[in-house]
């Protein structure tokens, strides 16, 4: 059998239980009585340590019942053992049993309660039994996103972001351009350094240079054409022909 909470495997030692030194007779009786009340008004405030260690034997109490049922006689000892009010067994097979059937969590819960000051300084417990009719320890919060002023601060928000959000864009385009603008006039003067490097070519030196080829060509058919003359061959005898 294994329980649904953390326990530990050695129990806890309450001091001054009903006096100093009572003992494991005092431990039990102290047990037996914080039992009796979580059944009784499954909801009950002691310190923390009282609280942890009665949470483990009720529920045990809790997962036998449940297990065998009233018709079960060392479960039936175990709750007369355990429930000082008589009056109670019929509660816990008829009411809480139904209740608990169908659970797959834990049967009680445990909170840890604020130490008050000025007072005691051991630290206070809350011990409850799940699903019992007392108002929650934490009330439910209060849906309030449908306020008027809330959706009146919402719309603010949504404002002021926005229009955050369009001033940085302004400032990002602003700073694009400017690079844009810088590198496009970086390339335009160094185009214009280029073509000032390079020599310039006129068209009158181009028409110059090709009236020289031309004559240069005139001249070399010119040459070719005396050099092919019939008189100046070694075959002529100096008759005329």
């Amino acid at each position: 059998m294994s329980l649904k909470i953390p326990y530990k495997t050695t129990h806890r030692q309450l001091k001054h239980t009903f006096g100093l030194h009572g003992g494991p007779r005092a431990r039990i009786a102290r047990l037996r009585m914080l039992v009796t009340a979580v059944i009784r008004h499954e909801r009950i405030e002691t310190t923390r340590k009282k609280a942890d260690e009665a949470r483990g034997y009720t529920e045990r109490l809790l997962y036998e019942a449940i297990k065998h049922g009233d018709k079960h006689g060392p479960t039936m000892e175990l709750a007369d053992f355990w429930l000082l009010e008589k009056d109670l067994i019929h509660k816990l097979f008829k009411v809480l049993v139904p209740r608990y059937r169908d659970y797959t969590t834990a049967y009680t819960s445990i909170y840890h309660l604020p130490i008050p000051y000025p007072g005691p300084e051991k630290p206070l417990g809350l011990l409850e039994l799940r699903g019992n009719p007392w108002p929650p320890v934490f009330p439910k919060k209060r849906r309030n996103e449908g306020l008027l002023n809330n959706i009146l601060i919402e719309e603010a928000k949504h404002e002021y972001r926005l229009r955050k959000y369009q001033l940085k864009m302004s400032d990002m385009r602003s700073e694009w351009h400017e690079r844009d603008s810088d590198v496009g006039f970086k390339s335009v003067r160094k185009l214009v350094q280029e073509e000032s490097e390079t020599p310039k070519v006129t068209n009158a030196d181009n028409i110059e240079s090709q009236m020289k080829a031309l004559s240069m060509q005139d001249t070399e058919d010119s040459t070719e054409a005396d050099s092919t003359k019939p008189g100046d061959t070694g075959d002529n005898d100096g008759t005329p022909v």
